[in-house]
């Protein structure tokens, strides 16, 4: 399976999280606290150069810090999800 860092994808790629980057103690309970989990499915809604990616999973729009989306892994899907 090719997963690639979530900060990789454009506004409007579809995603499936496969993998978290397990270095990060914090990252982990982080996610939990915004309700985000492996085998979700999400789109990405917003990316700026340098802010936050804005993702929605499950209708929940959430902003994702740029660091925090190179430690989250995704298989990337060609259809639209929403």
């Amino acid at each position: 399976m090719n997963k690639l860092p979530l900060i990789n994808l454009k506004k409007n790629d579809v995603f499936k999280i496969v993998d978290f980057d397990d270095s990060c103690k914090n990252l982990k309970q982080r996610l939990i606290d915004l309700g985000i989990a492996k085998n979700q499915m999400g789109q990405v809604i917003n990316k700026s150069l340098f802010g936050p990616i804005e993702i929605d999973i499950d209708g929940r729009k959430i902003a994702i810090g740029r660091g925090m989306a190179k430690k989250i892994f995704v298989k990337k899907f060609e259809c639209p999800l929403f």
